[in-house]
C-alpha cells in the first residue's frame, strides 16, 4: 500500500510505501506524479519505504526507470528506507541517472524533507 505524505510545498510530493503495493497503486502514483509535472513543471520527490519490496510490488527497477524517463522533470528525490540493499541500489542508480537522488536512513526522515524542500544552490549548500 502507499499513502500520500503532507508537504509544504506543493512541488514537493512524500509518498510511504509499506508491504505490498499492486501495479495499479503504483500506476496510480505515477500518474499522481506526472499531474504534478504538467501543472507546476519540476519535481521533488521524497518516498520512504518500510521493509523490503515483495514481489507482487513493481521493482526498484521499475521505479529507477520512471525517474530515469523524468530525470527533466524530477529535481531531487530522496528515499528513506531501512534496508541496507535499498541504500545499495540507490547509490548504484544515482550513478546512471542525471538527478540528485539520495538515500536516508529512517531516523533522518526531517533530514530528507529539509533536503528536498532546500532551494539553494549545492554551492550554496556546502558553504
Amino acid at each position: 500500500m502507499y499513502r500520500r505524505l503532507e508537504s509544504a510545498n506543493d512541488d514537493v510530493l512524500g509518498f510511504e510505501v509499506e508491504g505490498t503495493i499492486s501495479q495499479d497503486s503504483f500506476e496510480e502514483l505515477l500518474e499522481e506524479v506526472r499531474r504534478t509535472i504538467d501543472r507546476d513543471g519540476p519535481v521533488r520527490l521524497l518516498v520512504r519505504i518500510h521493509g523490503w519490496p515483495t514481489s507482487a510490488t513493481p521493482t526498484l527497477g521499475e521505479r529507477f526507470r520512471f525517474a530515469r524517463d523524468h530525470f527533466d522533470d524530477i529535481e531531487r528525490y530522496a528515499v528513506v528506507a531501512d534496508a541496507k540493499a535499498i541504500e545499495y541500489l540507490i547509490g548504484l542508480a544515482d550513478a546512471f541517472v542525471d538527478m540528485d537522488l539520495r538515500f536516508f536512513e529512517l531516523d533522518e526522515q526531517a533530514q530528507a524533507w529539509d533536503w528536498v524542500n532546500d532551494r539553494g544552490t549545492p554551492q550554496e549548500a556546502s558553504a
